[in-house]
C-alpha cells in the first residue's frame, strides 16, 4: 500500500552560538528524561538547547533524549538510513516497544511533535526536501517497514527525484511523525551534541535516574574501517 510522508514542513526555531568542545564533552546525556529531569541534570548545554525550541505544550509527556560522541570521520553516531520517528509499536502503539512498527494506525492518531538541536558542522541530520512523498509500505505492521522506506529514498535521491538538506548547526528544529530525516556518517573529527524534545501522549518519561543518565553512547564504523 502507499502511504504519504512529509505531510507538513519542518519549522526552524532559535539558534544559539556553536558551544566549545569542552562544554560539549562535559555534559551529561540523557534518555527518556522528563522535561524537568533534563533541566536539573542536563547540564547548561541541555538548558540552552531547550530554550532554542518552539515547545507546545500540547501533549501529556515531553521527552528529552540527548547525546554525546566523539566523532571521527566515516563514525556514525546512529545506524543511517531513512525513517521517521515516534511509530506507533505493536498493540500498545507505544514508540518504545521492541515490536513491529505500526504506521497504518497513524492515519488515525494526532501527531507526536519533534524537536531537533545538533552541534558542530560535520555530522548534521539530513531531511528529504520534498512535501507530500508517496511511498510504499507494507499492508500490515512489519519490521521490513523502514528498509523498504530507505531503498525507495535512496533511490530517489540517486535518480534526482528527491534532493535533501542538513539542518542548521545549533538551531531547533520541529517536525512531526511523518517527515522522514537519516543521520549521516561524520566528515569531521569533533565532539557532537544532539538532543531531541518528543512532545506525545503514547509514552511516559522514565523516573528512575539510574535509567535517565546515559553512561555510555555508541558509534557505528564502515565494514572496512581502520585506525
Amino acid at each position: 500500500m502507499k502511504m504519504t510522508f512529509n505531510r507538513n514542513p519542518i519549522t526552524y526555531g532559535k539558534t544559539i552560538e556553536q558551544p566549545s568542545q569542552e562544554l560539549i564533552k562535559n555534559t551529561p546525556a540523557l534518555h527518556n528524561a522528563s522535561l524537568g529531569d533534563a533541566i536539573k541534570f542536563g547540564g547548561e548545554l541541555t538548558r540552552q538547547a531547550i530554550g532554542t525550541m518552539d515547545l507546545t505544550f500540547s501533549k501529556k509527556h515531553i521527552i528529552v533524549d540527548t547525546k554525546v560522541h566523539m566523532l571521527m570521520p566515516t563514525f556514525s553516531p546512529a545506524l543511517s538510513g531513512w525513517h521517521s520517528d515516534g511509530v506507533p509499536r505493536g498493540a500498545e502503539l507505544n514508540p518504545t516497544l521492541k515490536k513491529a512498527p505500526n504506521i497504518q494506525a497513524q492515519e488515525d492518531m494526532d501527531a507526536s511533535i519533534f524537536h531537533l538541536f545538533v552541534t558542530g558542522q560535520g555530522c548534521l541530520t539530513q531531511f528529504l526536501d520534498q512535501s507530500n512523498v508517496e511511498l510504499e509500505v507494507p499492508d500490515t505492521p512489519d519490521s521490513k517497514l523502514y528498509s523498504m522506506i530507505n531503498q525507495q529514498v535512496t533511490q530517489g535521491l540517486a535518480e534526482g527525484k528527491y534532493t535533501a538538506t542538513d539542518i542548521p548547526s545549533c538551531t531547533a528544529v520541529k517536525w512531526d511523525w511523518w517527515d522522514l530525516h537519516t543521520a549521516q556518517p561524520a566528515k569531521e573529527h569533533e565532539w557532537r551534541f544532539l538532543i531531541r524534545v518528543t512532545e506525545t501522549d503514547l509514552h511516559e518519561p522514565k523516573t528512575d535516574l539510574r535509567d535517565i543518565i546515559r553512561t555510555q553512547q555508541q558509534v557505528y564504523l564502515p565494514h572496512n574501517f581502520g585506525w
